[in-house]
């Protein structure tokens, strides 16, 4: 049975927590600089875990907490997710319309989307050494390095800029991890010519990252062989459609613009 939120907030809560610092000045100055070029992944990832402080030890004893994570933690050898989504030829493998081949379609082709280059950029070995993490701990990151395109599917949300910034949205309901909750406010500024639509979209992709189920917590390697749809009812998440019951807005100029800019970087 899926725990809900509550109930993992509740059973981490018991755990004595320690309070690792954030490093506020390389932190910001990384975000600015992932901001300002966002191709630049190696930002992104000195951002999020600098300026993660207790946040990232709260998510992993969730985890540790979770019926999923207890089973995968026992394992031995550790699973390496990260192999398995690199290994494009096995996951075409798997049966037509199965989360495996809608995660190929969303990386766009064989020669796109590498999770071996996600942890190259991320230099999690080195992280782990700076901020002190366990071995469990770094195990469990590098589990979740690329995590932002299994939600990308599992969500819904397009690869294209509306949708990278649905998913932004939709992580920071998800993980309340400080890098992404600083960069809402720059997210609701992208489409001042239509602020209604626009705020909604962004409202409604926070709320719906923060109603749907941990996805820290779900067996990839047991749900890629199922059908989307089955898989997607399995982890209890809603559909796009009823995340967004008016619709998607039109990317318009200043999206347009981000957008060219990111793929001419």
């Amino acid at each position: 049975m899926t725990q809900t939120r509550a109930q993992l907030d509740s059973t981490s809560a018991q755990i004595p927590q320690p309070r690792p610092r954030r490093e506020w000045k390389h932190g910001l100055q990384s975000l600015w600089r992932f901001v300002t070029t966002p191709s630049d992944l190696e930002n992104s990832f000195e951002a999020m875990f600098a300026l993660a402080g207790p946040t990232m030890e709260r998510e992993f004893r969730k985890f540790a907490s979770h019926p999923v994570g207890r089973a995968m933690l026992a394992e031995r050898p550790r699973r390496d997710l990260n192999a398995l989504l690199n290994d494009h030829a096995a996951l075409a493998a798997m049966p037509h319309g199965s989360f495996a081949h809608a995660y190929l379609e969303y990386l766009g082709g064989e020669d796109m989307g590498s999770a071996e280059y996600f942890l190259q950029a991320a230099g999690l070995d080195e992280k782990a050494r700076r901020f002190g993490w366990s071995e469990d701990q770094l195990w469990f990151v590098k589990r979740m390095a690329n995590s932002h395109d299994l939600f990308h599917v599992v969500a819904g949300y397009d690869r294209d800029v509306t949708g990278e910034v649905g998913i932004i949205c939709f992580t920071a309901g998800q993980i309340p991890l400080l890098p992404l909750r600083l960069m809402l406010p720059y997210l609701f500024a992208l489409k001042p010519s239509q602020p209604v639509q626009w705020t909604r979209f962004c409202r409604d992709s926070y709320r719906h990252g923060r109603e749907t189920p941990s996805l820290a917590c779900v067996d990839y390697e047991a749900l890629l062989p199922r059908p989307l749809g089955e898989a997607r009812r399995q982890i209890g998440v809603q559909s796009l459609q009823e995340a967004h019951p008016k619709g998607i807005p039109d990317k318009g100029w200043l999206l347009d613009r981000v957008e060219r800019n990111v793929t001419l970087v």
